[in-house]
């Protein structure tokens, strides 16, 4: 799922209002012509002296054309400079994509502090994406700042306002039960929310929930139905998870199955992939990394196995996630799961050792 976000555009007053000499803004208007042609030497030659004026949207300006390199060698630290100076200034735009800067660590150090910091300025203005960041700071952030209450806070102010991220990770929230009560008719509400804007993370999850049956009743077409739809939407959990149902159900039900998922996306045509126009006066405000932080969760209750993993006399079966080559610590959850002694010898008998 593409995470960039069409973003709100400030008022031509208001940028106007700000530029207070018909010779500047006649500068500033050159440049957004510049810009939208993709000329992007004359659109910098524009704007760089209103910058060093200390006009807050030609500085945000620079700044995006530095994140984007676009007629300069792209330089994060340069935009974020840039992005600071407007963002000093109040400008939201400029707040949020200096904010994911801090979050990713490109062209500053990464610190989680800092992007709050940001993110909180411009959802303060009313900025739904930067909500939605503070949510992920909050749900997975380090140490303090995890924090689930505040993160499903943030999640629901930018979900109830129509963000699809933000509705996919509330719903994760409800599916597992984490900073609210599990609910997963709760989580399903959501998940089918995200699922309209086209998200294949929440399609995938709602599929899982009528393959489990949990706040549905078990429906494995229907089930194959949704995994079918978020496999076409690149979602990479479905091309494995598609095998269950296609194991479980006959050819009528398969065929069902598909004729469901035609009707689904003929009712949700796929929105063509266009670049952000240019208008009110200044660039497409977008996030000046490739995707902005967000939650992207594995599902948060497996399906059943396959049938090819079906394993004869085993005691019990213990099943470990990535551990991203992090010893001690695999070892740590060997030894609390009974599975090794503290030689590293395996006292788990029977048990059946999974690494997904």
């Amino acid at each position: 799922m593409d995470s960039k976000c069409v973003r709100r555009h400030l008022p031509v007053l208001l940028l106007f209002s700000l530029i207070s000499t018909a010779a500047l803004r006649a500068d500033f208007e050159a440049g957004l012509n510049a810009y939208n042609a993709g000329d992007y030497a004359t659109a910098l030659k524009e704007w760089q002296p209103l910058a060093d004026q200390g006009a807050p949207h030609a500085q945000y300006n620079l700044g995006l054309m530095y994140a984007r390199g676009q007629g300069v060698h792209q330089d994060f630290s340069k935009a974020a400079d840039y992005y600071r100076k407007s963002a000093e200034q109040g400008i939201v735009e400029a707040e949020y994509n200096l904010g994911v800067l801090y979050s990713n660590g490109e062209g500053v150090s990464k610190d989680e502090s800092e992007a709050s910091k940001w993110f909180l300025k411009a959802a303060q203005q009313g900025d739904l994406n930067a909500a939605n960041s503070l949510g992920n700071i909050y749900d997975e952030g380090p140490g303090a700042f995890q924090n689930f209450a505040e993160a499903e806070k943030w999640y629901r102010k930018a979900a109830e306002a129509g963000v699809a991220n933000a509705q996919f990770n509330l719903g994760v929230m409800y599916d597992i039960g984490q900073g609210v009560k599990q609910d997963f008719t709760e989580a399903l509400k959501w998940y089918q929310q995200a699922a309209e804007q086209g998200s294949p993370e929440a399609l995938c999850n709602i599929a899982i929930l009528y393959y489990n049956g949990e706040g549905v009743p078990v429906d494995r077409v229907q089930a194959h139905r949704y995994f079918l739809i978020a496999k076409e939407l690149g979602e990479p959990r479905a091309a494995n998870l598609i095998k269950l149902t296609t194991e479980k159900l006959n050819k009528k039900q398969l065929a069902e199955a598909v004729e469901q998922a035609d009707a689904w996306r003929q009712a949700h045509p796929a929105k063509p992939a266009t670049e952000p126009t240019v208008v009110a006066k200044a660039p497409t405000p977008a996030p000046p990394v490739a995707s902005e932080t967000r939650r992207n969760t594995e599902p948060p209750v497996a399906p059943p196995a396959t049938t090819g993993s079906v394993w004869t006399n085993v005691a019990r079966v213990v099943g470990v996630g990535d551990v991203h080559g992090d010893y001690e610590q695999l070892v740590a959850v060997l030894k609390s799961a009974g599975l090794i002694d503290d030689a590293a010898n395996w006292i788990g008998g029977k048990t059946h050792l999974v690494q997904t």
